[in-house]
């Protein structure tokens, strides 16, 4: 199977069009079809649905794993091969919009510092996306809410304090009545931050309008206006991020105010990277 072929393949997958992938591999879109027809001609089956929206057939789907496996190995010796003692590559993180906004800066910049060579790629989502794009290796790692069993490494990185920002002052945010009085401004389903919220609304007997939102913009400014409540990590409300915001925060219960991130990542060669990157952490922590 051509290299270039697979490539394309997944591309179409990741972009969910042929157009769109076309742009992503710096081509036009009748080599993106050409190259998914000669895959096809190849294996002797259909491989993508062309009718409405793009998905595999059965045959395109048993292959779509193996294909990322055979692109991550591809350009994984390539790397090696290329970079002759040195540290190069794409590493491909995935993270919680929150901690990409407040906690990766500086990381990234000390990354970026002993690594020139490494590409690096930052994709935002919750916890729920992030866990589905490790599984389909779209990512290298993530910063995400929980740990992952089977083929995949866990540490813990942060423990996130979290608090309920409300437009205004309250003695008790948390009495049933004073959590009423606001809908919960929060991530869409598969947030962790939004499912502690959730459970501490249950614990108090509350059932929450709730207005879901794409990211962390949108959810800060409706908070600002006055529109709801929201749940975040303390981290968010440090230094700058705190001028000008009208709310007020109130550190959660004791049972549901932490949240621990982890670095998850796969346990295949391709993790080399991923090992580099966390032992920026560690130097970090021991100020080195």
């Amino acid at each position: 199977m051509n290299i270039k072929s697979l490539r394309a393949f997944i591309a179409i997958l990741d972009q969910g069009s042929f157009q769109t992938a076309a742009g992503v591999l710096n081509t036009v879109q009748s080599n993106v079809t050409a190259h998914v027809r000669k895959l096809e001609e190849e294996l002797g089956c259909k491989l993508i649905e062309r009718q409405g929206a793009i998905r595999t057939t059965a045959d395109g789907a048993e292959l779509e794993p193996v294909a990322r496996d055979i692109l991550r190995l591809h350009d994984h010796a390539a790397m090696r091969l290329r970079s002759r003692g040195r540290i190069a590559g794409t590493l491909r993180i995935g993270s919680m919009e929150t901690t990409a906004a407040r906690r990766l800066p500086p990381i990234l910049l000390s990354f970026g510092r002993r690594y020139p060579d490494v590409r690096l790629s930052l994709i935002a989502g919750s916890t729920g996306v992030l866990e589905e794009k490790l599984i389909r290796r779209e990512i290298d790692c993530a910063f995400m809410a929980k740990s992952m069993d089977g083929v995949f490494d866990a540490r813990v990185v942060f423990d996130e304090k979290l608090l309920l920002a409300r437009p205004e002052p309250c003695a008790d945010p948390f009495e049933p009545e004073n959590l009423k009085a606001y809908p919960l401004l929060a991530f869409r389903e598969g947030c962790s931050y939004r499912e502690r919220a959730e459970r501490l609304f249950r614990h108090r007997g509350v059932s929450p309008v709730i207005h879901d939102f794409g990211s962390l913009d949108a959810i800060v400014g409706c908070l600002r206006a006055g529109m709801g409540q929201a749940v975040l990590p303390e981290s968010y409300f440090t230094g700058a991020a705190m001028d000008g915001h009208p709310f007020h925060a109130y550190p959660l219960p004791r049972n549901f105010g932490h949240c621990p991130t982890y670095l998850v990542s796969s346990r295949d060669a391709a993790s080399a990277l991923v090992a580099e990157f966390a032992k920026v952490f560690v130097d970090r922590a021991e100020g080195t």
